[in-house]
């Protein structure tokens, strides 16, 4: 499978712990909030692990309303631009802050994107054949071994990157949501196998 994610998380705390702390999801509210992305009245399909649900089939939206957080997951929601969601992220957001990583291990491109208050903060895509895409806002702590080398693709000649953009989309979740799709695990990484989202699908 890869990793392939498109996952945005709407916050009002540490979005790190928005899939450690263990709380009751309300179904209500995360059906309205994946309905929101299908534009329609939908059914709910069930439950998916989060390794699944940040990548859901097409006609899936994968959402979960939790105090102080809200998910939503749909690969339509995939951009190689994320500051391209920006207005429906401030209707989304309510004045709340936003986290996304956006990223296709077959099609070899990764992206990240955070909101403040609606407004882009920083924007990321980077892909070998592209380059950088789009590079928006002053970059973050975790980026600075990136661009530095540190994760350089050493076993491919001439890579036009400093790094793999699919080791940085998973290093980008690791910050942001506490786990990872591939990669070195650590004490803090959250099992996405134990995490489940609810489904949805239009009717």
């Amino acid at each position: 499978m890869g990793s392939k994610a498109a996952v945005v998380v709407f916050v009002e705390a540490e979005p790190k712990r928005v899939f450690r702390d263990s709380v009751v999801i309300d179904r209500a509210k995360s059906q309205r909030l994946a309905e929101m992305v299908l534009g329609a009245t939908s059914n709910e399909a069930g439950l998916l692990a989060l390794d699944r649900a940040v990548w859901p089939d097409s006609g899936i939206v994968c959402a979960a309303s939790l105090p102080e957080y809200e998910v939503v997951c749909s690969r339509e929601l995939a951009r190689r631009r994320p500051s391209e969601l920006t207005e429906w992220i401030s209707q989304v957001a309510s004045g709340r802050d936003a986290y996304a990583v956006f990223m296709h291990s077959a099609e070899d491109w990764g992206a990240f994107a955070i909101w403040s208050d609606g407004r882009l903060v920083r924007s990321l895509c980077v892909s070998p054949d592209s380059g950088v895409i789009e590079d928006v806002g002053e970059r973050l702590p975790f980026e600075v071994p990136f661009w530095e080398g540190e994760h350089s693709v050493r076993s491919e000649v001439g890579y036009s990157l400093p790094f793999h953009p699919i080791d940085f989309g998973n290093e980008a979740l690791r910050e942001f949501f506490g786990f990872i799709l591939e990669g070195r695990e650590d004490e803090s990484c959250v099992d996405p196998e134990e995490v489940e989202i609810p489904a949805f699908r239009a009717v």
